[in-house]
C-alpha cells in the first residue's frame, strides 16, 4: 500500500474558509449495527441501546448495553458472569476490501500537491474533500485489483453504500490513531493500555476494568503500530530512546515503552484519557466520591484563597477532583495553571495556561520549576500545578509564603507519607514551613461495602502548624470516610481551625458568632444537594450556579434554585 504523506496537502491562503466537505452520515442506528445486535442477541440477550450511559449503571454487577461514541462507532459493553472484568466490543463501520483501499491510495497520491495544513482538523477536512473528488458512486461491482495497478488513477468507482465507510476508515488510519480511534472517541474511558501482544485493556468510568476485543497479534504488529504512532504525534521512538511521554491529538497522555530489551513482554503503552468537559463536583457527589458537605467545605476554603494538595495513589482520581472543585475559586480571579501534560481545565475567563517543554536538552527545555518561578511575576490570584514531584515543590511553598494560594495534586497515600515526601529529597521543605499548606485531601480507589470498585475521598486534613517540641506537623482530620457505611463523617463542626481561625476572622466575626460560619457551610451544602437532586451535572452549568451565588448571595440563590427560577442555561 502506498504511504500517503500529508506534508503534501495544499496550504490554503489566508482568509480562505475551510473547504466544503460532506461528512459521513451513518444514521442513528445503521444497518451494520442492527446486524450486529441480531447476531449477539441469541447468546447474550438483546443489548439495551442507550444514547448516554446512566451513572446508576455503576451500581450494577450485570449489564448489557450498546452506546454511540460518534462517527458511526458504537460500543457494546457487557458483564461476564463469574468475572469482575467486563467485555468491551468496538462496532465500527464495515471495513472496505484491501484492494479498494489500495486503489484509493493510488488516486489520492495523484491528486495531492502542496504543503500540509497545520491543524489536525484542517487535515481531516482536506482529506474528506479529496475523497469527495476521487470517489465515484457505482451501481455494479468493480475489479479493484486491476484499478490499483493503474498508476495514473484519479477516480475510483465504489458502491454507493461504501462511500461513508471508506471515509471513516481512511480518515481513521491516515489522520487519526488507527485502531485506537474508537477508544479516544469514547468519553467514558479513563485508561487504555496494551501490556504487550494480546488484547487492549481499559478502565471505564461506569463499568471499571474491561477487556476489549481489539488486540495485537504479534510483536511486529505492535512495534510497527507504535513506531507509526510516534511519528504522527511528533515524538519518534527509537531503540536509543525507547521511553516516550507525549500528548495525543485529543489531549490524552500516552506513555510508550518500546522493545523487548527494556520491557520483557515487549512494547507496551498506556493512555490516560483527558475529558473534553471535566467531571463536575455535583457528579462526584452523585457518584459518592464525596458528599455535599465536603464539597461545601472545599467551596469555602477555595473561595477564600486557601492552599491545598489533592493527594492519592496513581489513578485515584486526583486530577478529576482538582478540576471539579476548581469551580469554587472566585470567578473573577486570575489563575495560572502549570503542567507538563495539559489536564487541568477551568471555566474561569482570566486563565493563563502554561505547559512544560521537554526537548531532551537542558538548554532548550522548560521545566515546571521554570514556569512556576515565572508565574510569581504574573500577579496570579491562584496558582494551580498539575502535579508536584520535585524542586518545583519548594517554589510552590515560597509562593504560599508570599501570599499566592496554590492548588496541586501530589502522590501520597496518607498524611504521614505526605509529610515524608515533602520534607525529603528532592523537595526538601523544612517542617516549620508546612503550615503554609492549609489542607490536604486524600483520595483512593477502593472497594465499597457492596464489593464494587469505587473512588472515595478517604480523609481531609486541616494543617494547623509545626510543633518544635515533638518536631512534628499538627493536623486535624475534619472529614473521614467510613467504609462500613459508605458515609463521610464531619468531625470539624465547632472545632475547625480553618473555618474559625482563618475564614471567620477574615470575615470579622467574633467568637460568639462563629456558628454563622457553620450555618453558611450547611447552606452551601444544601445548595449543592439541590443541584444534584435536579441533575445539574454539567461542569459549566455548575460553574454558572457558583457565579450566581457570588452575585446574589447563597441564601437568595438557594431560594431561587428551589423555586426553579435560577437560570443555568
Amino acid at each position: 500500500m502506498l504511504a500517503l504523506r500529508f506534508s503534501l496537502l495544499p496550504r490554503r491562503s489566508k482568509g480562505q474558509g475551510p473547504p466544503e466537505v460532506k461528512e459521513p452520515d451513518f444514521g442513528e442506528r445503521p444497518q451494520y449495527l442492527q446486524e450486529y445486535i441480531s447476531k449477539v442477541s441469541g447468546e447474550l440477550g438483546e443489548p439495551v441501546y442507550m444514547e448516554k450511559l446512566d451513572s446508576s449503571l455503576k451500581k450494577r454487577r450485570e449489564y448489557n448495553v450498546i452506546y454511540p461514541v460518534g462517527g458511526g462507532v458504537f460500543i457494546h459493553a457487557h458483564s461476564v458472569r463469574g468475572s469482575d472484568m467486563g467485555r468491551y466490543i468496538v462496532i465500527e463501520p464495515p471495513r472496505p476490501p484491501p484492494e479498494l483501499l489500495r486503489a484509493i491510495d493510488v488516486a489520492l497520491a495523484n491528486v495531492i500537491s502542496g504543503e500540509a495544513p497545520e491543524s489536525a482538523e484542517e487535515r481531516r477536512r482536506l482529506l474528506l474533500s479529496l475523497l469527495d473528488r476521487i470517489l465515484e458512486p457505482a451501481s455494479s461491482d468493480v475489479d479493484y485489483s486491476s484499478l490499483s495497478s493503474d498508476l495514473e488513477l484519479r477516480k475510483v468507482p465504489v458502491k454507493r453504500e461504501w462511500v461513508d465507510y471508506i471515509k471513516y476508515h481512511v480518515v481513521r488510519d491516515k489522520i487519526g490513531v488507527g485502531v485506537l480511534e474508537p477508544f479516544l472517541r469514547d468519553p467514558y474511558l479513563e485508561d487504555i493500555s496494551a501490556s504487550g501482544v494480546g488484547n487492549i485493556y481499559l478502565v471505564h468510568k461506569i463499568f471499571n476494568r474491561m477487556e476489549s476485543t481489539v488486540s495485537f497479534s504479534s510483536e511486529d504488529e505492535l512495534d510497527s503500530f507504535v513506531l507509526r504512532l510516534g511519528e504522527k504525534i511528533g515524538k519518534p521512538i527509537t531503540r536509543a530512546r525507547p521511553i516516550v511521554d507525549a500528548t495525543l491529538p485529543d489531549g490524552s497522555r500516552i506513555n510508550i515503552v518500546f522493545g523487548s530489551d527494556v520491557s520483557l513482554r515487549g512494547t507496551n503503552f498506556t493512555i490516560r484519557k483527558s475529558s473534553k468537559v471535566p467531571i463536575s463536583v455535583t457528579q462526584l457527589i452523585d457518584w459518592g466520591t464525596i458528599d455535599e458537605r465536603v464539597a461545601a467545605y472545599s467551596w469555602m476554603l477555595l473561595r477564600e484563597g486557601m492552599s491545598g494538595f489533592i493527594c492519592g495513589e496513581t489513578a485515584s482520581g486526583k486530577t478529576t477532583a482538582l478540576n471539579a472543585i476548581a469551580v469554587f475559586i472566585r470567578p473573577t480571579y486570575k489563575i495560572v495553571t502549570i503542567e507538563d501534560t495539559a489536564e487541568v481545565q477551568l471555566p474561569h475567563p482570566n486563565w493563563t495556561r502554561e505547559l512544560a517543554r521537554d526537548t531532551g536538552r537542558p538548554e532548550t527545555s522548560v521545566t515546571l520549576f521554570d514556569l512556576l518561578r515565572a508565574a510569581l511575576r504574573q500577579r496570579p490570584d491562584y496558582i494551580i500545578v498539575g502535579e508536584i514531584r520535585g524542586a518545583e515543590g519548594a517554589v510552590a511553598f515560597q509562593a504560599m509564603q508570599t501570599g499566592h494560594p496554590v492548588l496541586s495534586t501530589f502522590h501520597a497515600g496518607d498524611f504521614t507519607r505526605l509529610i515524608q515526601r515533602l520534607t525529603g529529597h528532592p523537595i526538601d521543605i523544612p517542617k516549620p514551613y508546612m503550615d503554609n499548606l492549609n489542607f490536604a485531601w486524600f483520595q483512593a480507589s477502593t472497594y465499597s461495602k457492596t464489593g464494587l470498585l469505587v473512588r472515595r475521598m478517604t480523609a481531609l486534613y486541616e494543617i494547623v502548624g509545626y510543633d518544635p517540641n515533638s518536631d512534628s506537623v499538627s493536623a486535624i482530620p475534619v472529614f473521614t470516610w467510613d467504609p462500613s457505611t459508605d458515609r463521610f463523617i464531619f468531625s470539624g463542626r465547632g472545632s475547625s481551625y480553618l473555618l474559625e481561625e482563618k475564614i471567620a476572622r477574615m470575615r470579622g466575626l467574633s467568637r460568639r458568632d462563629y456558628r454563622l460560619i457553620y450555618d453558611e457551610l450547611e447552606l452551601r451544602a444544601s445548595f449543592l444537594r439541590e443541584l444534584v437532586n435536579r441533575k445539574v451535572f454539567d461542569y459549566f452549568q455548575v460553574f454558572k450556579a457558583v457565579v450566581k451565588t457570588e452575585s446574589m448571595g447563597i441564601e437568595k440563590a438557594l431560594a431561587e434554585l428551589r423555586a426553579g427560577r435560577l437560570d443555568l442555561s
